[in-house]
Formats: structure tokens, sequence, C-alpha cells
């Protein structure tokens, strides 16, 4: 048996393991790697291994950063089957529809940029600038050489759609010669998925545990994670190795206090940069207990976000992944609810415009999550320099984002090329995360470590799991592997 690890090693994001096996070669995801726009277009290009001779992908859910290279996976030229839930096989399609649009813009911008420089040169006889517009070159297919193409088109991810099979927790199914899976809930997002696999070679059966994102307990909507089974060989994420997350309830109780500020004002806007799948559901489940439990006057909330707003449609098809208290607020919220009866979901742009104009109190739960992108940024143009305004920081933000130099009290700050004051008050809450934190991975893992014989952690920056590493070494782990590039392990 082999291992090689193609993505998330030292960051997190574009995993992609790569097991093989009596001959058969089985990914583990298949994700997109998400960062600067130049640096994540040349990463993504490539595999690594040639994409036609995988024979089965096992995905563990559906997050872009799990399962974004799929379509350009078919696109290469393979043609086997695609495991997942019938829950990340449903998300997958909205977030890979989604990827695939995003692709054609992001090509279509490059290929702007490079046109106006190239456009910049080209002089006629007189001196005067003599290529054609861009519409017209493109029209014309008179593109430089070096033009930009997608990572894979929205018939890519129709033929990568085709490709799923769709499987219940705790159902054992064949993925190749001696290779059997299972899946077990991981309490991550809607259908997520830890997974276990029987190995068997030569009479020798060996048992590997692929966590996935691996969720926490008491999260929102969903039940709490499985605990993770004996296993000889621990593939584990490590996103929050050497953190720790406060309880949800605190969450719970912070967003309530934001709530009443804004019904107290009359006037303005919170404003919740919201992940489009998951984040964005757990932040409205939790608005409707509290308004069930809360004074709140005529606030109004607003999902500004078609992606959030397909995801939520499919997380309410899905009930048998709820856990009982959602089940019951499920059967609440059929009959009536208070957060319903002030709900909308701005579909157009033109309902998000209206938005802008509407004077009553509004929370507005938008995408993206980092403020780099999206509805979001429009809102925060028109409301980052109002004092009746609050930003409601529900999520990680990485370097040299806006989210960044909101929450780190920039005085201004660029949006849409133009500066801002920022008099918005601007709150930041950590605990929605849905990954386990330091607590959480070591409760998962330690009690294995005696039986196992390798662990390769991976899905962390090393200032996370490096840390998780010397821990679980202290705990009773007798080889821990941290990889950083896609050499081959042999357990």
């Amino acid at each position: 048996m082999e291992l090689s690890f193609h993505g998330a090693t030292g960051d997190t994001t574009g995993t992609c393991h790569l097991l093989v096996a009596n001959g058969c070669r089985v990914l583990l995801d298949c994700g997109l790697y998400q960062g600067r726009r130049a640096e994540s277009y040349a990463r993504n290009r490539r595999f690594g291994f040639r994409a036609a001779e995988v024979d089965a992908v096992v995905q563990s859910h559906a997050h872009i950063d799990h399962s974004g290279k799929l379509p350009m996976l078919v696109r290469a030229g393979f043609d086997g089957a695609i495991h997942a839930t019938h829950g990340t096989r449903d998300l997958a399609e909205i977030l890979l529809v989604d990827s695939a649009n995003i692709q054609a813009k992001d090509a279509e911008h490059l290929n702007r940029e490079r046109w106006r420089e190239h456009a910049h040169t080209e002089r006629c006889r007189d001196g005067r600038p003599c290529a054609p517009s861009f519409p017209t070159a493109l029209a014309r297919g008179a593109l430089p050489e070096n033009e930009v193409q997608p990572l894979y088109l929205q018939e890519d991810v129709e033929a990568t759609l085709a490709l799923f099979e769709q499987h219940e927790y705790r159902a054992w199914f064949d993925v190749g010669p001696g290779i059997r899976v299972r899946f077990h809930d991981a309490g991550h997002i809607l259908g997520s998925a830890w997974i276990e696999a029987e190995i068997t070679e030569e009479k020798k059966t060996t048992r590997l545990v692929f966590t996935g994102d691996y969720g926490r307990p008491g999260q929102p909507i969903l039940r709490d994670p499985e605990p993770l089974t004996e296993a000889d060989i621990y593939i584990s994420e490590s996103t929050y190795g050497a953190r720790s997350h406060p309880p949800y309830a605190d969450m719970e109780g912070e967003l309530g206090l934001a709530v009443e500020r804004l019904a107290r004002r009359g006037r303005g806007r919170l404003l919740v940069p919201v992940f489009a799948v998951g984040r964005a559901q757990n932040i409205l489940y939790t608005l409707a207990k509290i308004f069930e439990r809360r004074q709140v006057g005529d606030v109004r909330v607003a999902i500004d976000s078609p992606l959030a707003s397909r995801a939520t449609a499919i997380t309410l098809k899905h009930p048998r992944y709820f856990d009982e208290e959602a089940l019951s607020e499920f059967t609440r919220w059929q009959l009536k609810s208070r957060l319903r009866e002030r709900l909308e979901f701005a579909e157009t742009v033109e309902d998000s415009k209206r938005l802008n104009g509407d004077p009553r109190p509004y929370i507005v739960l938008s995408a993206s999550g980092m403020m780099e992108s999206g509805r979001i940024v429009h809102h925060l143009a028109w409301h980052v320099s109002r004092e009746d305004c609050e930003i409601l920081v529900v999520g990680y933000q990485a370097a040299h984002t806006l989210g960044r130099r909101l929450v780190e009290k920039a005085p201004e700050v660029n949006i849409l090329g133009h500066r801002f004051a920022v008099r918005a008050k601007v709150t930041t809450m950590n605990g929605f995360s849905a990954h386990a934190d330091r607590e959480g991975l070591l409760a998962a893992l330690t009690p294995h470590a005696r039986r196992a014989s390798a662990l390769f952690l991976v899905h962390g920056e090393n200032d996370q799991r490096l840390p998780l590493a010397r821990e679980l070494a202290n705990h009773g782990f007798s080889r821990i592997e941290t990889p950083e590039d896609a050499r081959v392990f042999r357990p």
C-alpha cells in the first residue's frame, strides 16, 4: 500500500490524497487550492498524477477545497465512480456549478488585463493605439497565444455529477480489488463524513481512517461527529490543532445581544459576512432560536447570496442529517416561525440593491465570508461608514483580506476602489467554526494511539499541526508524519 498527499500539506486548502493498493488508485477527496489568484491558478493546473489512471474517488464532503477539482479530474480523463453521501452530492452540484462560473469570470478578467497590456503596446503608423477592444478581439478569436483558460466548464460539471454514487452512513461498499469503504457522520456540514477503509493485500488486512474535516460537538443542526474507529493508519485534519473554541452556547448569547442592539437602534444594519454552505445555515438556525426567545421588534432578516439560498433549500431537503433539537425546530419551522415571517431571500442584483435603500433595521447574511468578493462587498460600501451599522465577523479572516483589515480595526478601508472611513462597530465571534479544535482532535485521536502504526497530519498550517503532532506523540503515537509535498509513503 502507498499513500501520497497532493494538497493540504502545510496549509488548509486543496485536499487530495492518493491511496494505491492492489494496483487500484483511489483518491480521498479532490479539492481546489484557494488563495491569491495567480498562485491558485498555477497550483490548480496540475495534479501530480495521471487523472485517467485514477479508479475511484471517495469524497468526504462538498466544500470546494475538498471537491473543487473533480470536474478538472473528469476533464483530464477520469471516468470512475465518485462515492459520496446524498447530502454531499446535492451540495457538490451547486458548489461546482458556482465554481465553474467563477473559473470563467476569472479567466475573462485575466485575459482582459492581458489584452489591455497588449493593446497598449500595439501602435498604428501614426503612433495611436490600434488594437481592437477586448470584446471585439474575443469575438474574432484574436486574443494572444497565452490566453488564460478556465480550469473547467459547466459541461465538465455535468459530466462529473453523472459519476456520483450515493451511500448511506455505515454501509460498506467496494471501490476496487481488496478495498472496501464506509462513511461515518463527521458532523462538519450537511452530509459530511469521515472515511473508514479496509485494504486487503496478500491476506493481510489494514484498516485506514481519514477524518476529512472533523466536526465538533454541539454544532447547530447536525448530529455530533461519530467517534473514530480503531485503525492501523490515520489521516487527520489539524486546522485548529493548537486552538480552542468557545462553546456554541456563548455564541448564541453574543449573537442575541447584537440583534438586540440593532432592535434598540431601530435602523441600520447588522451585516454578517458568511460562507454560503454551513456557516449561513448555522447563523440562520441560531437566529430562529433567538427570535423565539427574545423580543426584537421589527427587525428583518435577508439572505443576500443565491448560493446560500440554494444551500439552505438543500439543508431543509435533508432532515435525515439533523440532530434531535434541529428536527424539533424543523417541525416548528414548517408550522410557524417568527424568523420565517421576517425572512426574505434576495435572489437578483435588483433585490440586493433594494435592501440598501430600505430604511428598516435589517440583519443581512451575505457572501463571501472573508469580504473579498460577492454581494457583501456592496453592503459594506454602503454601510461601513455609518454608525448605525454593526459588522459581525463569524469566520476566520485570512491575511491581506478586507475582513482581516476590519478585524484589526483599520480606520479606513478600500472597497471597490474607493476609500471609506470605518465608523461601523466591528464585532468578532470566532466560536462558529465547524472544525474540531485542539481538545476535539485530541479526544478523537488519542484513544487509538497505542494500536495505530502511523498518523498523517494534513489540512493545517504548521503553527497548528506541529504543536498537535508533539502533543499526540506525548499521548503515545509512535509514528507521526506531517507531509510537506507529494512524496510516497509506505505505511
